[in-house]
């Protein structure tokens, strides 16, 4: 009797342990970009990846609240001596505008080059891949 209590207690446990978070949905992520947006990913070597990634997040606050054009910036490490950014614009003409800001602002310029200061490198060292959502 007791062995078949045992058998009996073991294959409830076991049941409810597999069954455990079957009730629950699947999370689920959002798209990354709708058709028409544009992703723009950027790397750059980084002698210092902490410090570059430090003047980048800086860059990218002032980012938030100085542009005139809505966008959305994403600061990472790239593997063990990288960083970059993932961008998304609303569109071509939107990223266009954005980087047009950008070169015409001259406090977001020297947060730029303070970045690139800290990774020990030049503007032609950075590398974007520019994705258009289909």
């Amino acid at each position: 009797m007791i062995n078949r209590t045992l058998v009996l207690l073991s294959g409830l446990l076991f049941s409810s342990v597999i069954s455990a978070g079957h009730h629950e949905e699947a999370k689920t992520l959002a798209p990354v970009a709708s058709a028409g947006q544009v992703v723009v990913v950027y790397e750059l070597p980084c002698e210092s990846v902490e410090a570059g990634l430090a003047t980048l997040k800086g860059l990218i606050a002032y980012e938030v609240g100085a542009s005139p054009i809505a966008y959305s910036s994403s600061p990472g490490i790239i593997g063990d001596a990288m960083i970059g950014a993932v961008d998304l614009h609303e569109s071509i003409s939107s990223m266009e505008s954005a980087l047009a800001w950008q070169e015409s602002d001259a406090k977001w310029k020297a947060m730029q080059s303070k970045s690139m200061e800290a990774c020990g490198v030049k503007m032609e060292d950075i590398k974007a891949t520019t994705i258009l959502a289909k």
